[in-house]
């Protein structure tokens, strides 16, 4: 991934967070406890995307099984 593209990705993260930030503020107005959750969950995986450049074998790492099989 370029260091443009990058740039450009972290920006829309940045805005998708501030939204959700206000989407948040709304719900605990007017949501339910599992709009609540659900929400959270968002927040928490935009932070995560913000956190660390997904690279290519980032990727690949992601789709594996948490647990292997036995062989």
């Amino acid at each position: 991934m370029s260091q443009t593209t990058r740039v450009s990705d972290e920006a829309t993260l940045d805005l998708l967070a501030n939204h959700c930030i206000a989407a948040r503020t709304m719900i605990d107005t007017v949501g339910t406890p599992v709009m609540r959750r659900l929400i959270d969950l968002l927040l928490f995986e935009v932070g995560v995307a913000l956190s660390a450049p997904v690279t290519e074998s980032a990727q690949i790492t992601a789709l594996r099984p948490v647990l292997e099989p036995a062989e």
